[in-house]
């Protein structure tokens, strides 16, 4: 037997029978009994009252994310809308103390009727960016500031992930104009893309004394009334009556002049990055050989976009900018 084990042929085969006596005894042996199962003491639990919470964080007196192209806001003390409320509460602030016989002596002077949907005077939109629905290639920023009579909104687009390894792409776009008793009112839109091949921009003047939108390419065409900008635009929606089925406008991309006519749909929920939301949906119509548009109007977050999709000239869904976040403040 040692004679045998000397050799390596001879260890293998031993080796080989044991494992096949092994697989014979679980296969075909009497199968072991499982292990008795220790007994533990019943869990027990008691309630105890809640410690005293803390006091709340005040909120950060600017925005985390900051866009290159915009203006600091001054101590702007932002505030992340909940679907909850919708609309947060503001402090309220005192009122001056006046004599009454002056406010008895003083005539009564008509009020403007505010807007039914005003515009927080910052607003902050992080978008998710995608490529058809699920492919995501980038993030889209929107920035809104009111000052007094005026706007001015910037967007940046830039790629992300995966997507920037293969193609660098950045966007940046601003439009800026006045506030009217009809809402916004661009006078100028421009925009530059980055790209590996270098730097794109164009831009338009809307002259509305002249009436006139004047192009960069040194091109120009009549301004309708109520002409927005392709940024303005998302913006302005809430500012217009949605009580009825279409409204018409202009909508300027900084090379050309379109008409739209879009269609107003009843509430629905729409699926967000921020969850599932309450929206009023809007919808380019567009011929057979078109693209489309559809935007969704939070009914929950001032009327803000909280999902955009382009759509090819299949009414397939191309791109997509889906909401993750709102940040807004009226100081």
């Amino acid at each position: 037997m040692r004679s045998f084990l000397k050799h390596p042929a001879g260890r293998i085969a031993l080796a080989i029978a044991i494992s096949l006596l092994l697989h014979a005894i679980l296969l075909f042996g009497p199968r072991l009994k499982p292990p008795v199962p220790v007994e533990t003491p019943p869990l027990t639990a008691h309630l105890e009252p809640l410690p005293k919470a803390k006091p709340p964080i005040k909120p950060r007196t600017a925005f985390a994310h900051t866009i290159k192209t915009r203006p600091a806001v001054p101590t702007a003390a932002p505030t992340v809308l909940t679907a909850d409320t919708g609309q947060p509460a503001l402090p309220e602030k005192p009122a001056e103390p006046k004599h009454v016989e002056e406010q008895a002596a003083s005539p009564s002077k008509p009020q403007a009727s505010p807007p039914l949907n005003p515009l927080p005077r910052h607003a902050e939109l992080t978008y998710a960016a995608y490529m058809g629905r699920d492919m995501r290639i980038g993030e889209v920023r929107h920035r809104l500031d009111l000052d007094g009579t005026h706007y001015t909104l910037y967007e940046s687009i830039n790629t992300t992930g995966l997507a920037r390894l293969f193609k660098k792409f950045v966007m940046n776009q601003k439009s800026a104009g006045t506030i009217t008793e009809q809402g916004l009112r661009p006078d100028r839109f421009s925009e530059e893309r980055l790209t590996s091949n270098g730097t794109e921009t164009t831009s338009a003047e809307l002259d509305w004394q002249g009436r006139l939108v004047k192009f960069s390419s040194g091109s120009s065409a009549p301004l309708p009334e109520g002409t927005q900008d392709i940024l303005s635009v998302l913006y302005q929606f809430s500012q217009l009556p949605l009580d009825q089925p279409r409204v018409a406008l202009h909508v300027s991309n900084g090379k050309k002049l379109e008409s739209y006519e879009v269609e107003i749909g009843p509430e629905e929920n729409v699926q967000t990055g921020m969850g599932l939301l309450r929206a009023i949906p809007l919808r380019k119509i567009h011929g057979p050989d078109e693209e489309g548009l559809k935007i969704w109007l939070g009914l929950e977050y001032k009327l803000l976009p909280v999902k955009v999709q382009q759509l090819d000239k299949k009414d397939r869904v191309s791109g997509e900018i889906d909401i993750s976040e709102i940040r807004v403040s009226d100081e």
